[in-house]
């Protein structure tokens, strides 16, 4: 079954329960019966580049579809009632097991995750993070192992999705500009 963009698994009204529902764009849906128009805004995700006092990364690889093998920054999305800072702190301590100190916003970038048959647009917020050593580390939720490498080992081809791949070229072009 290919990827659908969640706009279009809209039959039924949530509001009426009429089978009336149109697509009107890629991010509205529209009821024929009462009216009711539904947006679909991005999903929020965030991850962290996390660095050790020797300048190193700390990278997951991920376990599990979408981009099982790839590397990435540790993280995921949010959930309701939660900050960005929060779901970043609780994603870390869920894949990693590590506590971070205080976060810098990097960057943020579009990106879509393929899920369950549906295409969700994602907004993905990048920051930056230390902490004294990896030493305490491991591989938990999602993650099949940890690699840590220097900053300059760090090929943007293996990282899971282009939102990162971006979000690492905007922390490289941060540190020459430091």
């Amino acid at each position: 079954m290919p990827d659908i963009e969640r706009v279009h698994v809209y039959r039924f009204c949530p509001r009426c329960g009429a089978e009336a529902m149109q697509v009107v764009s890629r991010q509205q849906v529209h009821c024929g019966a009462c009216g009711l128009d539904m947006y679909h805004n991005p999903c929020a995700a965030t991850a962290l580049i996390l660095l050790d006092r020797e300048e190193q990364v700390l990278l997951v690889e991920r376990a599990h579809d979408p981009a099982r093998g790839k590397l990435a920054f540790p993280g995921g999305f949010v959930d309701d009632n939660e900050s960005v800072e929060e779901a970043l702190r609780r994603e870390v301590r869920e894949e990693v097991g590590l506590e971070v100190g205080p976060l810098q916003f990097l960057a943020s970038a579009p990106n879509t995750y393929p899920y369950g048959g549906l295409i969700y647009p994602t907004l993905d917020l990048f920051f930056t993070g230390r902490v004294d050593g990896f030493h305490a580390a491991q591989p938990l939720d999602g993650v099949s192992r940890l690699v840590v490498r220097r900053i300059d080992a760090v090929d943007p081809a293996e990282l899971a999705f282009d939102s990162m791949r971006r979000a690492w070229q905007a922390f490289l072009d941060r540190r020459a500009q430091a």
